[in-house]
């Protein structure tokens, strides 16, 4: 099956989680699933920018170092507390910068350009109407869109939404994930592996993953290569989870234990995706939650979750499925395969405003240490050689890549 038929058909059998109402400190990374529009208008008054002396513009008018302007000293702001006088023509009154602008007042001048003599506060140059004033609404004016739905709420949309007086909303939860790895030949790191065994590495990767990718990722627990115990496990993992993802098991072995386990069943089915690394592919649904069976191979295992799961964690959380490819240019040939698409680690180098993929980290999917000196992994199409300088497509490794 090509790569983008099996990820439309994964697509299509995930939904968003129900939205629900959190409180705003908790809803970071979260979509929102309505749009917000500000309450009033903000800044709700007008401020001043600096601090110094608010008053009429007309009163300095004609200052000057030979003529100055001498107003009368008529009192002082309070943050947080509105003036209880407008300015009188001829006065000025003291301000902190963000304090609220008394009636009366369109500018404000600076201490810097202003001094206090007796009880007089003297000008020597015109100050213009709205300098250093924050005008209300400024930011935004009341009705208009504070956050549009499905926006993913980063540090900025929840200082947003707080100075606007949210202290809860409507999100799509973040899905929880549920992470298992299957094989008798694995060992948690930490323990001595024994002759033929393994640390077992995929968890921890696709834990990563899921975090980058938005979700909530837990560890499920390592299964041995027994159908009955791998059916027990996910459905312990699917009862706390939204996603279930498992890695190995899929591969058309006599003792692969996800096919031995749903082999025979409609809940869950078994591909051939025309991709290297990452041939055999597993989706379905098992106890009403979403299942992917990932290839045991780390590098097979990564290119599924990228291609895959990735884009299904977007939609699962509100959000349209991201971008999986970034647009580079060549440093060398790429090899095709005749048949499928080949997937290459490379190295991004940027060359002014081009990003150039070279060739670098490991070509066998199996070779997890050597597949972190990577930085994307190059789209080789099928039974198309890319050559040097030619555009390709890569999906990127690592965050600051993205």
């Amino acid at each position: 099956m090509p790569v983008e038929q099996y990820r439309s058909l994964v697509l299509a059998g995930v939904r968003p989680a129900e939205p629900v109402r959190t409180l705003l400190a908790d809803a970071h990374g979260c979509a929102l699933a309505a749009q917000i529009t500000a309450p009033r208008d903000l800044p709700p008054f007008p401020s001043s920018a600096m601090d110094g002396f608010a008053l009429r513009s007309a009163d300095v008018a004609g200052a000057s170092h030979r003529t100055p302007a001498r107003l009368r000293l008529a009192g002082e702001v309070r943050m947080g507390v509105a003036p209880p006088d407008p300015v009188p023509p001829g006065g000025a009154v003291a301000v902190p910068t963000g304090g609220m602008l008394p009636d009366g007042a369109d500018t404000v001048v600076p201490v810097e350009l202003a001094r206090i003599e007796g009880g007089s506060v003297v000008v020597e140059a015109p100050s213009a109407p709205g300098r250093n004033v924050r005008p209300a609404g400024e930011d935004l004016r009341r009705g208009e869109v504070l956050a549009p739905a499905g926006r993913r709420l980063e540090a900025a949309d929840l200082g947003a939404l707080a100075a606007g007086g949210y202290a809860a909303v409507r999100v799509h939860p973040r899905p929880r994930v549920a992470i298992l790895s299957t094989g008798n030949e694995l060992v948690p790191p930490g323990a001595e592996p024994a002759s033929g065994q393994i640390h077992e590495s995929n968890s921890y990767l696709l834990r990563a993953l899921v975090q980058d990718a938005g979700g909530c990722p837990f560890y499920a627990g390592h299964v041995p290569d027994d159908p009955d115990t791998l059916v027990d496990a996910l459905t312990a993992a699917a009862a706390s989870a939204d996603m279930v993802v498992c890695s190995g098991g899929v591969s058309a072995g006599p003792d692969d234990p996800v096919k031995r386990a749903f082999g025979g069943s409609d809940a869950i089915r078994f591909f051939q995706v025309a991709l290297q690394p990452g041939r055999p592919q597993a989706f379905g649904s098992w106890c009403g939650k979403p299942f992917f069976g990932l290839p045991g191979n780390p590098m097979a295992a990564l290119a599924g979750f990228q291609l895959f799961v990735g884009p299904a964690l977007d939609l699962a959380s509100g959000l349209p499925p991201g971008p999986v490819y970034r647009q580079a240019v060549s440093e060398g040939r790429m090899e095709a395969s005749a048949d499928c698409v080949r997937l290459v680690p490379v190295r991004l180098i940027r060359r002014g405003p081009v990003l150039a993929a070279a060739a670098g980290g490991t070509r066998r999917s199996n070779q997890l240490a050597r597949l972190a000196a990577a930085d994307a992994l190059m789209e080789v199409p099928a039974g198309r050689d890319i050559f040097p300088d030619e555009p390709c497509r890569v999906i990127p490794l690592r965050t600051d890549n993205a």
